[in-house]
């Protein structure tokens, strides 16, 4: 990647041009003691660089059996940085809040997979990938805390600094749209209950399940589970431990678990959806999760067919029932509603459409995705093409809340689910 100087209001940052957007990668937003609230930065303080930032401290990702591995990034305690992606330093365009997924204990919006260069320069808006703490460090909620979780603490600052200082970027700081995967887009619905201010104006929810009471927390429920980690510590103080203990004595505490163990503390009293929302799912989302609570390392077509009864089963009970609920919600409060499902899959492979199967059209590129076991096979020509359309409408969105004049609105009534790409007639 290219890097070269560029002027502007904010000084001269470094800058990498990729797919001929501006790319500034690193920059903090925020700050925070462990387990405490993060502090928000003003941009003075904050460095531009084109080098990418940290990751959160965390352990190999499961979903390694469907995505490949990670980059292999620096993982630091103190990762509250953000990157942005803008075509021009001059304007004001919508811009996008990228929270990537990982089960609230693993991925950073550093990684390759979420470069936004594609759908910054293709649509003419500015995305910001966010980085916050995972896992123990992001979610403890340790006796006397009160309010959001500290890895949500992180997220609504780093909207709060894209409303401050997202005009030096080229974005509209009164027009954010918040995006995210999976546990990305577990965090986005509750901060939609805690509350967000009048200039994020939708969202954008893909394979979210905020209706498990294994991944989100109520306060009372986030300190009992606090203590419960305690449990495993033998005695010492998760304020006292190296990072490499509490990631040690993380392992430890999800193996008695045998299941989800972090998530984001939500309020006592909801408050109602009020933004329009488009939300959706992939035709196989519980897939890699089907396959790895069976023992299964990799995915062959024998494993994929003993499994497809109960994918299909935890996939609408998971991802599409949960998705509905949010847009039923949005719905009562007045709001416009767009479901998706998202079928695209390589030509005879046991993988189908999988969790995560939509991120390679709407962000990274080919060299990020290259080792992905999903896409095994796959002609990246294809994926440009229908990935054109996929970030039209995700940008579509972004502009108007409305996908395009292709896009059926969901209503209780209709109960229309906008599959991609459309089905072709036989």
């Amino acid at each position: 990647m290219a890097q070269g100087n560029q002027g502007s209001a904010m000084g001269e940052p470094i800058v990498g041009r990729l797919h001929q957007a501006l790319v500034f990668r690193n920059i903090t937003y925020g700050r925070a003691e462990r387990f405490a609230p993060a502090e928000l930065l003003p941009f003075e303080d904050a460095v531009p660089q084109g080098t990418r930032g940290p990751l959160p401290p965390q352990q190999p990702s499961r979903l390694a059996i469907a995505l490949g591995p990670q980059a292999p990034l620096t993982q630091r305690e103190d990762c509250q940085v953000l990157s942005i992606h803008t075509p021009d330093l001059r304007g004001t365009r919508p811009v996008l809040v990228w929270f990537h997924g990982g089960a609230h204990v693993s991925g950073g919006g550093e990684l390759p997979w979420y470069d936004g260069a594609r759908l910054a320069t293709e649509q003419d808006v500015v995305v910001v990938a966010v980085t916050f703490r995972l896992g123990v460090l992001g979610h403890y909620y340790e006796d006397g805390m009160e309010g959001p979780s500290p890895a949500m603490t992180d997220q609504m600052a780093a909207i709060e600094w894209v409303h401050r200082n997202i005009r030096e970027f080229g974005g509209d700081p009164e027009s954010i749209v918040l995006a995210g995967q999976s546990a990305g887009a577990m965090s986005i619905e509750v901060m939609l209950r805690w509350g967000l201010g009048p200039h994020v104006v939708g969202a954008i929810l893909q394979s979210g399940n905020l209706r498990d009471p294994s991944v989100t927390y109520s306060p009372t429920t986030a300190r009992a589970h606090a203590r419960a980690f305690d449990s495993v510590l033998s005695g010492r103080n998760a304020h006292d431990l190296t990072v490499d203990e509490l990631l040690h004595a993380q392992g430890v505490f999800a193996a008695r678990m045998n299941g989800p163990t972090w998530g984001p503390v939500r309020p006592e009293i909801d408050r109602p959806v009020n933004m329009p929302i488009l939300g959706g799912w992939t035709a196989d989302d519980d897939l890699p999760f089907t396959a790895l609570s069976h023992g299964f390392d990799r995915l062959t077509w024998d494993v994929r067919m003993l499994l497809d009864a109960q994918v299909q089963a935890d996939t609408s009970v998971m991802y599409r029932d949960p998705t509905i609920g949010i847009l039923r919600e949005a719905r009562a409060q007045g709001f416009k509603a767009w479901a998706y499902c998202f079928t695209w899959a390589v030509p005879d492979s046991p993988w189908g459409s999988p969790h995560c199967m939509e991120l390679p059209f709407l962000l990274g590129g080919r060299e990020a995705w290259a080792s992905a076991p999903m896409l095994a096979g796959a002609n990246w020509d294809d994926i440009e093409q229908l990935g054109r359309g996929v970030r039209r409408a995700w940008a579509n969105f972004m502009r108007t809340s409305n996908p395009g004049s292709g896009w059926a609105e969901w209503s209780p009534d209709s109960m229309r689910v906008n599959h991609i790409p459309r089905p072709t007639a036989r």
